[in-house]
């Protein structure tokens, strides 16, 4: 599997400071912030699309200088313009989404290892048990800054309350 590649001479690099990775869907979105260093996922969470663009608002009031990386799918058009009414245009860069449903699949299982009998499945064959939106932001987030960050599994997973409610953007 070819992974796509991230042109980081033309991507304006995140001053160090706190990055947030999104992927936006019509029904739920992940959203992944790494720490101040850009070492580590500080968390990751999966919600509506209103609880995101709240969260993304509240955010950006306490902590303006962050860089957000915005999953260039099928919903990013409508998300970018926005986002662009009050996100700074240097702050807000779009990185390729393809394959990133497949690589956050694989990551769960590397933060999450199999137990029992699902260890001799072949990774292709296992389903997480969760949805990974968040998983799926956190591989945005990655690409956007151009490397790997360490990743906990308490830092990850969580669904915001407003998940029942089907909200819309």
């Amino acid at each position: 599997m070819v992974t796509p590649q991230v042109n980081h001479q033309k991507m304006t690099r995140a001053r160090l400071g706190w990055a947030i990775g999104l992927d936006p869907g019509q029904r739920r979105c992940g959203l992944a912030c790494s720490d101040a260093s850009q070492q580590q996922v500080a968390w990751g969470l999966i919600c509506t699309p209103q609880d995101c663009w709240d969260r993304l608002r509240h955010w950006w009031l306490h902590n303006q200088s962050t860089c957000l990386y915005l999953g260039d799918g099928t919903f990013s058009t409508r998300w970018r313009t926005d986002l662009l009414t009050w996100w700074p245009a240097q702050n807000l860069q779009l990185v390729p989404e393809s394959y990133t449903s497949l690589e956050a699949r694989r990551r769960y299982w590397q933060v999450y290892p199999p137990q029992g009998w699902h260890r001799c499945l072949p990774e292709g064959l296992r389903q997480p048990p969760r949805p990974v939106d968040d998983l799926a932001a956190l591989v945005i987030l990655e690409r956007g800054l151009g490397h790997s960050l360490i990743c906990h599994s308490k830092c990850l997973g969580y669904q915001a309350q407003t998940m029942a409610r089907t909200r819309k953007l």
